[in-house]
C-alpha cells in the first residue's frame, strides 16, 4: 500500500512511465581521442550550480523535491533523515505541506547539523505550498515558513483537483495511527481533514500572485508548468522561478513528459527575460546522472528528484548522516555518471551557457569517455 501511494500515478500512468522514457530517447553523441587520464581532468568539472539570482549556491545541480509523509518512509526519523542529507550534499530540500515532520522541526535539524557537522555547507530549505480555500491557512503557511528560515516559496499549480489515483483508490489507503500532515494540524492539535483531503483552491488564477507578493518578501517558484504560455505568464509576473513538472505522473494522465517540455519553456523564458533572470528547474523520471546532463544542456538551472529520495531513505534513513546507507543523493540519483559515467565536457561547468538552446531532437553533448 505504502509502495503504491509512492510509486505510482493517475489513470493509465503512462506521463509516469514516459517520464523516464523520455531522458532514454534523448541520446548522447560521444567525441573520441580526448585525454582524460589525469585526474585533473576530474576536478575540471565544475558541478557547483548558482541559483535565485546567484544568491545560493549548491553543491551539483540536483534539488530533493517535495514529497509527502516521509514517515511512511521511515517511521523514525522521516523527513528529518532527508534533511541531514541536503544538509550534507549542500543542496537544497523543498519540504512538502504535507510534510510528517512540521516545519519548524525540520529548520531546526537543519540549523542543528550546518552548525555541528557541516559548517562549510550551503544547505537551503525551501516551502513548497498547496493554495487553500481558506487564504487565512494559506498565508499562515506562508509566514511560519518566513520565521523558520525557509528561503524561498514553492506553489503548486497543478492541483485544482486531485488526480484519479486508481491504486489508492483500490487499497482504500489511510495514513497509519502515527502519521500525519503535521503542518495540516488546526488550533485543537486534531487533523483538519477537510484541509488534508481537499485542500485545493480551484479558483487559483495568475491575479493571485499578487496576493502572495503582498504577504511575504520571499521568491516565489511556481510549480507545474508544462505550456509555454503559461512559462511566458510567469516571467510576465515577475516570479523568481519556474519547475517544469506533471506532479510526478500523478496528476493529469497522459501529459507530456517533462523533460521533453523543457526546450520550448526554456526559449519562452529566455526571449521573455528583462532585467533579470529567471530560475527554470524540471523534476519527474531523473534517475540517472546523465540525465541531469541532458536537462542542464537543455537550458535547466537544476533538477528536483523525489522518489529515488524516499527509495533511499526505505532503505536506511537513520544512517543518513553517517555517509554510508539511507538517503546519499549521490548514489540515489547515481550521480557518480556525472564524473567517471561521462566526464562531462560542458565547456568544464554545468553554469556555462550558449545563446543557443538545443531541442531534444538537436541536442549534441560533448563528453569524455572516462
Amino acid at each position: 500500500m505504502i509502495y503504491d501511494f509512492y510509486c505510482t500515478g493517475s489513470d493509465d500512468q503512462v506521463t509516469l512511465v514516459d517520464n523516464q522514457l523520455a531522458y532514454r530517447r534523448i541520446k548522447l553523441r560521444p567525441k573520441i581521442f580526448v585525454d582524460v587520464s589525469s585526474h585533473a581532468a576530474l576536478s575540471s568539472v565544475n558541478r557547483h550550480t548558482k541559483l535565485l539570482n546567484s544568491s545560493v549556491t549548491i553543491s551539483f545541480p540536483c534539488i530533493i523535491a517535495p514529497t509527502a509523509l516521509h514517515h511512511l518512509a521511515n517511521r523514525e526519523h522521516g523527513e528529518l533523515a532527508t534533511v541531514r542529507a541536503a544538509v550534507a550534499h549542500s543542496t537544497i530540500m523543498c519540504v512538502s505541506t504535507a510534510a510528517s515532520t512540521s516545519m519548524e522541526s525540520i529548520a531546526e535539524e537543519h540549523q542543528r547539523q550546518i552548525k555541528e557537522h557541516y559548517p562549510q555547507s550551503h544547505s537551503q530549505l525551501w516551502y513548497q505550498l498547496y493554495v487553500f480555500p481558506d487564504r487565512r491557512r494559506t498565508q499562515q503557511l506562508i509566514q511560519r515558513a518566513e520565521r523558520c528560515g525557509y528561503k524561498a516559496i514553492v506553489i503548486t499549480v497543478d492541483m485544482c483537483v486531485l488526480g484519479n489515483r486508481e491504486c489508492d483508490i483500490h487499497n482504500d489507503f489511510a495514513l497509519p495511527d502515527g502519521i500525519r500532515a503535521e503542518n495540516l494540524i488546526d488550533d485543537t492539535g486534531d487533523d483538519d481533514d477537510e484541509l488534508f483531503n481537499r485542500p485545493y483552491d480551484s479558483s487559483l488564477s495568475w491575479k493571485d500572485l499578487e496576493w502572495f507578493r503582498s504577504i511575504t518578501q520571499l521568491p516565489l517558484i511556481i510549480k507545474g508548468i508544462l505550456h509555454p504560455d503559461d512559462a511566458r505568464q510567469a516571467v510576465r509576473h515577475g516570479v523568481q522561478g519556474i519547475v517544469v513538472s506533471n506532479h510526478g505522473g500523478r496528476q493529469l494522465d497522459t501529459s507530456q513528459s517533462t523533460i521533453e517540455a523543457l526546450s520550448d519553456i526554456i526559449r519562452v523564458v529566455r526571449d521573455e527575460e528583462k532585467n533579470y533572470e529567471i530560475d527554470v528547474y524540471v523534476d519527474g523520471g531523473v534517475r540517472r546522472g546523465t540525465d541531469i546532463l541532458k536537462a542542464v544542456a537543455l537550458g535547466a538551472k537544476a533538477v528536483m528528484v523525489g522518489r529515488p529520495i524516499l527509495w533511499g531513505l526505505a532503505v536506511d534513513g537513520e544512517k543518513v548522516n553517517l555517509g554510508d546507507r539511507g538517503v546519499m543523493l549521490p548514489n540515489a540519483v547515481k550521480i557518480k555518471y556525472l564524473d567517471k559515467g561521462s566526464m562531462v565536457h560542458l565547456c568544464a561547468s554545468t553554469e556555462d551557457r550558449s545563446g543557443h538552446v538545443p531541442s531534444n531532437d538537436e541536442l549534441e553533448l560533448e563528453f569524455k569517455v572516462w
